[in-house]
């Protein structure tokens, strides 16, 4: 491993260290404030917390064209359910297994960490030729792109950006995916429920979960709708009672797991055990990749005083809404081989008091299909009786075929690698949909080292092709810097 690799890997592990969990940035901004100062070079941060470094060019280079290099400072914040990680105070613990890295029972924080690191490395290497080079650091990418949107023109003087938010060495991203987040919410009526009835706690856990974009192919389960799948029957059942339902921990992620707490008679808790059994075998002949599956019931103590629950009617109306809301893929892209075009994701569930509130998203790389999903959850919600709002909203990227940047990338890859890249759109919201819509000259690429499973436990990153990019991106400087043709 040469010198650039090693401050690659050590400069991510530094930022592993430090928690940036969306809306939490401030300590990791400090830390690059911090960084940048210390080697002369300029910092802004705008009104929203966005962070631009300006890092001069190499002598001779000063009039090429300005590159910007573009990644985000927050990370999805995912753990095990048995992981004691606190994500306001402790480092994420890196565990490296052969080629590839993992945390420790959390997400690693690759999306968005390599992007960081890639920038500091590169900024760092004083000896290589490179054009005026800006770093700029989004904050509340995974919130719904919240940081690009509230960038302004002038913020930024460089007209070449290259994100480092995609997820496949080789692979050129040069369009993406809008999106819509619909929540559902609606009132719940409650009854008592009869004096001796034993509660139960309903779990559906162990799924893999992932992007609720770029996984959503994946035919993985979501813990949500097998739960729903599980508590059908039961809740037209009047001796079993639904007293709450949750699931989901974020809007773009998978949901891996979903619980629902019940209260039924003494004789029917084996009957439910069996219903738990059967779903479970049910659930994972159907998704084999799920090994670590489960549909489990278990008793709970009674809490003191009255146990309110939904009555029948209610509750079939919470399930049949769950069942009847779409998730997965619905169209594939008709212009990139292999991608999704328009997918849903059944993200959250919460019905603890006399509130039901569901969160759903839509992606599509077409605005009308787009809108074509929402209105179809809309509707979905509106016959079950609830009401809709719409939030974190993101337009499309389009794809430039004439892009002078994505021409440069191809040659450069070819020349390095011998061999030609694959162009592709990603199933997922990147901030070059939105930085475009903010800097309409600005011409754009994505491009990232391999890393899988990214929103779940199980992110890995491959340190090769982190490597690699970093050669690659530094090749693409001098390029630029040197003044030849695309």
């Amino acid at each position: 491993m040469d010198a650039a690799a090693h401050r690659l890997l050590e400069i991510f592990e530094t930022i592993s260290r430090i928690p940036r969990c969306s809306k939490n940035e401030g300590a990791l901004t400090r830390w690059f404030e911090s960084w940048a100062d210390a080697r002369g070079f300029r910092t802004q941060t705008d009104r929203a917390g966005n962070l631009r470094i300006a890092v001069p060019p190499s002598r001779g280079c000063e009039r090429a064209p300005g590159v910007v290099l573009q990644g985000h400072l927050d990370m999805v914040c995912e753990k095990t359910p048995e992981s004691p990680h606190d994500f306001s105070r402790d480092p994420i613990r890196l565990i490296r297994e052969a080629d590839w890295i993992r945390a420790d029972g959390t997400t690693l924080g690759a999306d968005n960490g390599v992007a960081l690191a890639l920038g500091a490395v590169l900024a760092e290497e004083a000896g290589s030729a490179r054009p005026p080079l800006e770093l700029l650091f989004t904050v509340e990418e995974e919130t719904g792109l919240n940081g690009a949107k509230q960038l302004q023109p002038g913020f930024v003087h460089g007209r070449l950006l290259v994100n480092l938010d995609s997820e496949t060495e080789g692979v050129f991203t040069v369009g993406c995916a809008g999106g819509r987040d619909v929540t559902i919410t609606r009132a719940l009526s409650r009854t008592e429920v009869a004096h001796g009835k034993q509660i139960m706690r309903l779990q559906v856990g162990g799924l893999r979960g992932g992007h609720s974009g770029i996984d959503i192919h994946r035919h993985r389960g979501n813990a949500l709708k097998l739960l729903a799948r599980t508590l059908i029957g039961l809740a037209s059942d009047g001796e079993v009672n639904l007293i709450e339902v949750g699931g989901g921990t974020r809007r773009n992620a998978i949901p891996r797991d979903a619980f629902a707490r019940l209260a039924c008679p003494a004789g029917r808790t084996d009957a439910l055990r069996q219903r738990a059994s059967e779903c479970q075998a049910l659930f994972r002949g159907e998704f084999a990749a799920e090994h670590a599956l489960e549909v489990t019931v278990r008793p709970e103590e009674a809490p003191a005083g009255r146990i309110a629950a939904l009555g029948a009617a209610e509750a079939a109306a919470l399930v049949h809404l769950l069942l009847a809301l779409p998730h997965g893929v619905a169209q594939l892209s008709p212009d990139f081989e292999g991608v999704v075009l328009t997918s849903c994701n059944l993200a959250m569930a919460d019905a603890n008091s006399d509130r039901l509130r569901v969160i759903t998203s839509q992606r599509s790389m077409s605005q009308a299909a787009l809108n074509a999903a929402s209105q179809g959850v809309r509707a979905i919600a509106a016959l079950a009786g609830g009401g809709c709002e719409t939030e974190s909203e993101y337009p499309p990227w389009t794809p430039n075929p004439g892009s002078a940047l994505l021409s440069r990338c191809r040659r450069l890859h070819r020349e390095r690698y011998h061999a030609e890249p694959r162009v592709s759109a990603i199933h997922a919201g990147i901030e070059c949909a939105i930085i475009g819509g903010i800097f309409p000259d600005m011409d754009m690429i994505s491009v990232g080292p391999t890393t899988e499973n990214a929103h779940s436990p199980s992110e890995r990153l491959h340190v090769p092709s982190f490597c690699r990019l970093q050669g690659f991106l530094a090749a693409l400087l001098a390029s630029v810097a040197s003044g030849e043709h695309p």
